[in-house]
């Protein structure tokens, strides 16, 4: 299996690490930006385990160690702020001050929250919890997303920074999903913000 990585994980190159199935391990291929990060299995007589990169095996043992990988992977990549609350506050304090003073939590069963136009009423931000499972990422973990709205040929650019997912609950085209526990550039996240809210205007 093979991963983008934006920064190098040189540290893991080469690195051979024990599965939690016993008589199979992980073998670290490259961790480099250039090159990707590329990992094999291998059984217990050092033979390459073919069924963990075929996606569509129906292979339980493959599908364990799928997983086991991406969590790994996940641990690797991602540096994630577990304070979701004061994380929640800061980033609607920010939105509210600059951007515009109207909020509201349409959601019943949800505590989303939902930026919109005065004069039109328009959606340019939504603000919401959810397990970072939804953004394709296997973990137990908890994101913090803000969707905001995006000029469609900009997306493949910024899907390219660390903590930006394909929109959840959104129109893909138009939308992303920022994980505001992950992505760590506040002058990036306000400046979509804004953008965002120029879209919809």
């Amino acid at each position: 299996m093979k991963w983008t990585l934006t920064s190098d994980l040189k540290e893991y190159d080469g690195k051979i690490i024990p599965s939690k199935i016993e008589g199979f391990y992980f073998y670290i291929v490259s961790a480099s930006v250039e090159k990707g990060l590329e990992m094999i299995v291998r059984d217990e007589f050092h033979e390459r385990y073919s069924l963990f990169d075929v996606i569509t095996t129906n292979s339980k043992i493959a599908e364990q160690l799928r997983q086991e990988a991406e969590e790994m992977v996940f641990q690797w990549c991602y540096s994630v702020d577990t304070s979701l609350v004061a994380l929640k506050e800061q980033w609607n304090h920010w939105i509210l001050e600059h951007i515009t003073p109207y909020s509201a939590m349409p959601f019943k069963k949800s505590a989303a929250t939902v930026y919109n136009v005065k004069e039109n009423g328009k959606w340019y931000a939504l603000m919401m919890e959810i397990p970072f499972s939804k953004l394709g990422i296997t973990s137990d973990e908890i994101a913090l997303i803000l969707n905001v709205k995006i000029s469609p040929e900009e997306k493949e650019t910024l899907l390219q920074k660390e903590g930006v997912f394909e929109a959840y609950h959104m129109n893909k085209k138009h939308w992303i999903s920022i994980a505001l526990n992950v992505c760590k550039d506040e002058a990036f996240i306000q400046k979509c913000i804004v953008n965002s809210y120029k879209c919809v205007r």
